[in-house]
Formats: structure tokens, C-alpha cells, sequence
């Protein structure tokens, strides 16, 4: 069972963007100024795909689901904070087509649990997708839950793991309604999940298992991973003895580098031949998968980063924590990806 993460409960974020961003997603024409960033309370949530990032935080005092361009700095208010009729906090977003987003909210107890899903349409429309839950004992769920929900702005979906360990890959489809798509063969306890063209990986107890979304098997392999990610036809592991393996679909491993980062490590994206990883809290480094090169391309100063990178055809972001006084201030830092490019080649 994924654990629910708790924030410090006086969080302030900002978003900034660093430098010009990818051609075509300038935050203001040429010779205006950018505006300026808005203060976020109680950011606990995000995600991004492509040029688009979605959050759920608090902007002059309104609660909500925001989505914004790339390095914008205009968030637009799409729906309640809460997504759906529940008014749990929101643990995952997770990008759907055409500009949908999917929310999961978890609330795991000492004695039972209770997992919704939502869709949320590009317009602000809410549609219940799913529930589920049950009591809690010896702190094993005897009841079914969703521990996932994930996307690449194509295929939209979920896992349903039942009580009897039964791991079912569902869709959402449209219009709210979660279409079931196959059990998973071999699945019982995932860690984590990944989406991309077509295929969903599940990391599982130092194993990675590959299947297509639509169900079918198409790999399983031993892997020591920390992290995974997939992108096309590449599937990116971040190992827990630091190193960083890229595969092919069925498991055949290209190259395998040592992380530049010599201690802590966390969080995992890949676009295009890229990696990008966090480093020892203060850095986001970014790798060339060709050759291994693996460089900083931003440090956190007196902050540190934290919650994860994402890496989009616009480039990464990061959530990055700085404290002054009793307050904690989160920004996501922007990176283009011609600045990423620059530092890798």
C-alpha cells in the first residue's frame, strides 16, 4: 500500500519560470514582461504532460485544481480542490485526452481505508469514476483499493488491486465511466506504475512486468528499482544502488550508467532519449541515455527539491522547498529544454 504524504501544514508555493522556455510557449511576447508568479497554499498534488502542468493548491484563498501553460505563470482555476463530492485530499493527478485530468484521492487509517476516483474535463465538468475501500487489520486492507492512477494524455486509467490480490488495469473512458480492461497476470502488490504509447509499466518487488493498455503481457524482468519510467520504446529504471538502466519494451537492457549523484537520490521522468532524476535534495540532474552523460542543471540553494521531476517536450519541472522563518515556500522551478540540451548535448 502506497503511503499518504502529509505536507507541512503552513506551505506556500510559487511558480517561476527560469530562463526563455521552449519555442512557442513563451510565458509573454517579446519585450513584455512575464507576469508575476502567483503565491499557491497547500500545494499536494501535480503532474504535467507536454506543455500543460496541473496542480492542487489554494491562490487567493480559493482552493482548486489549477492547470497552466508551461512556465506560464497563469494558472487557470478548473475545479474544487477536492475534485469530486468527497472533500478528501487529493493524493495524484494524473493527465487524460483532451485536456482531462483523473484525481485520486486516498485516505488509508489505522482501521480502514476509503480511495476515490474523478474526472475532471477540460471545461471544469466533474464525473465520479470509481470508489473503493474497506477495514483495516493487523494494518493489511481486507477490502479492495486503488493505489494509482496515471496517464499520458492519450490512455487514462487505473489500477483496482481487490482484496484477494487480484490486480485489475482499468480505463477511464470520456465520459467518467471506468471501462475494465484485463487483470494483470503476475501482479499482486505494485509499487508503482508508468504509461506511455501504448504500454503500462509496473515496478513490484525488484521486478519490472511490461504489458500493453490494453492488458497483454509483453515483458517481466529482475530490476533493483527505485524508480521507473517509460517513454515510447525505452523503459528507464533508477536503481536503489544508484544507477540509472534503460530496456527495451521486452526487457533487454541497452545501458546502465552510474548516477552522478553520490548519496540521495529520488524521483525519475524520461522524454526522448533524456533522464532527469533529483539529487541529494538540492539538484535536478539530467541525463543523456546515449551516452551517460549526467549533469546538473539546477540547484536548489537553501532549499531543497522534492515530490518528484517531470520531463516534457517543453522541459522539466520541480517542486523546489525553500524555509524563511515558520513558513515553507514551494516553487516549480522551469527548465526549457533548450537550456537541458545545452547541458548534455
Amino acid at each position: 500500500m502506497t503511503a499518504v504524504r502529509s505536507l507541512p501544514l503552513l506551505v506556500l508555493a510559487t511558480l517561476v519560470a527560469v530562463g526563455a522556455v521552449a519555442a512557442g510557449l513563451a510565458p509573454a511576447a517579446a519585450g513584455r514582461a512575464a507576469p508575476a508568479p502567483p503565491v499557491l497554499h497547500g500545494l499536494t498534488a501535480w503532474t504535467a504532460v507536454g506543455d500543460r502542468i496541473a496542480f492542487v493548491a489554494r491562490i487567493g484563498g480559493r482552493d482548486g485544481l489549477w492547470v497552466e501553460r508551461f512556465g506560464s505563470n497563469q494558472p487557470v482555476r478548473l475545479a474544487p480542490a477536492h475534485c469530486g463530492p468527497h472533500e478528501e485530499q487529493v493524493d495524484a493527478l494524473a493527465p487524460g485526452p483532451s485536456g482531462s485530468w483523473a484525481c485520486l484521492e486516498r485516505t488509508v487509517g489505522n482501521t480502514e481505508a476509503y480511495f476515490s476516483v474523478d474526472l475532471v474535463s477540460r471545461t471544469g465538468t466533474v464525473r465520479h469514476v470509481a470508489s473503493a475501500g474497506g477495514p483495516i487489520s493487523d494494518g493489511q486492507m481486507t477490502g479492495d483499493s486503488i493505489p494509482f492512477v496515471f496517464g499520458d494524455g492519450s490512455f487514462l486509467g487505473f489500477l483496482h488491486v481487490a482484496g484477494s490480490g487480484t490486480v485489475t488495469l482499468m480505463q477511464i473512458v470520456p465520459s467518467g465511466r471506468a471501462r475494465r480492461v484485463a487483470d494483470l497476470t503476475g501482479v499482486s502488490a505494485p509499487d508503482a506504475v508508468a504509461t506511455d504509447s501504448g504500454h503500462v509499466v509496473v515496478r513490484e518487488r525488484g521486478t519490472v512486468q511490461v504489458f500493453t493498455t490494453a492488458g497483454a503481457p509483453v515483458a517481466s524482468f529482475a530490476a533493483r528499482a527505485a524508480s521507473v519510467a517509460v517513454r515510447r520504446d525505452r523503459v528507464v529504471v533508477r536503481t536503489t544502488d544508484r544507477r540509472l538502466d534503460s530496456y527495451t519494451l521486452a526487457g533487454r537492457r541497452v545501458s546502465s550508467y552510474p548516477l552522478a549523484a553520490a548519496s540521495w537520490t529520488a524521483g525519475l521522468a524520461t522524454y526522448a532519449g533524456y533522464a532527469a532524476y533529483l539529487g541529494a535534495n538540492k539538484a535536478v540532474h539530467v541525463v543523456k541515455l546515449a551516452t551517460g552523460r549526467d549533469r546538473v542543471v539546477a540547484r536548489a540553494g537553501a532549499g531543497w527539491f522534492f515530490d518528484g521531476v517531470s520531463l516534457q517536450a517543453a522541459g522539466a519541472a520541480a517542486p523546489l522547498t525553500t524555509q524563511r522563518g515558520g513558513q515553507f515556500l514551494v516553487t516549480f522551478r522551469f527548465l526549457p529544454m533548450a537550456s537541458l540540451l545545452a547541458a548534455v548535448g
